[in-house]
């Protein structure tokens, strides 16, 4: 896959404070990245040093290989955003500012507008002065904005702030939507867990300034992982897991939990059957981003 944005020891400081140290993170087109930290992280400033909204700092951003600080000024833009709340022209619809705003981002076929529009389900009120719209509406008419001409890096600052929960599964679908579709590289953050666990491919935790982990959420047939058997004969089980040397360790009365290879699960519960060893369960055991991101945070 193709690099989209490489960020190489960005650090920001405000007099003797640093904001960001050290920071180095990539993201590949298509790919989906999450961004999650407690206030005051310094997620916010990334992303705006990120979008140009922020000019004086010390590293280098590059998109598609091209340094943000020497780029010259293209005719469609390399990076949509919404961060904190979207500015609109209040007087004006949501229609006619998404009008405006193609036109400075070089939009040549306004037909993208009809189909981003109907893409975020923002048909029934797209038509009225953004003056009548409440935060989320203009949560949604900001995303729109960002995706005109579907650039290559999309940046979402808490997206889903103020919206109605049963509107967020729409922008879940919409953001994945345009990344598998357009190739989009997405850099989202925000303080709901359980939705960066539904939307991404990695999530990246940040702690005063640095990034102390980056985890894949993507779970491939290869990668290792802890899977729970029940049965009834326990010590048997165990037996053949340490013949095996297998990493397992027994956590219930008729529960033992063992480390292996996806791939190799299959095969494994076969030979379990074969050495008469009666399984009455196997699921994997998966701890959730809400929990892998307390133990980070409190290991730092």
């Amino acid at each position: 896959m193709n690099e989209i944005l490489r960020v190489e020891n960005i650090t920001k400081a405000y007099g003797r404070q640093k904001v960001l140290e050290g920071v180095n993170l990539s993201i590949n087109e298509g790919e989906i990245i999450g961004l999650v930290g407690p206030n005051g992280a310094g997620k916010t400033t990334l992303m705006k040093i990120i979008t140009s909204l922020l000019k004086s700092y010390s590293g280098d951003v590059f998109i598609k290989d091209e340094n943000i600080k020497t780029s010259k000024k293209k005719e469609t833009k390399s990076v949509g955003c919404v961060i904190e709340t979207p500015g609109f022209y209040p007087n004006l619809t949501g229609y006619e500012n998404l009008l405006f705003f193609a036109e400075i981002s070089g939009m040549r076929d306004k037909k993208e507008i009809d189909e981003i529009v109907k893409s975020l389900g923002i048909e029934d009120y797209v038509h009225r002065k953004v003056k009548q719209y409440s935060l989320g509406m203009k949560q949604r008419l900001g995303v729109a904005q960002a995706v005109l001409t579907y650039p290559p890096l999309l940046i979402l600052d808490e997206p889903t702030n103020g919206l109605d929960p049963a509107i967020v599964p729409e922008l879940r679908k919409f953001i994945k939507q345009l990344a598998k579709e357009k190739n989009t590289a997405v850099l989202i953050s925000s303080h709901i867990l359980s939705e960066i666990e539904l939307m991404c491919d990695k999530v990246v935790f940040i702690q005063k300034g640095k990034i102390i982990k980056v985890e894949s959420l993507n779970r491939d047939s290869g990668d290792a992982t802890t899977v729970a058997f029940i049965t009834s004969k326990i010590g048997a089980l165990e037996v053949f897991f340490n013949e095996r040397k297998l990493n397992c360790k027994v956590t219930d009365k008729d529960q033992i939990q063992c480390k292996i290879n996806r791939e190799d699960l299959e095969n494994l519960v076969s030979s379990i059957s074969k050495a008469d060893i009666p399984l009455r369960s196997v699921y994997e055991v998966k701890d959730s981003l809400e929990k892998k991101y307390l133990d980070t945070m409190r290991s730092e």
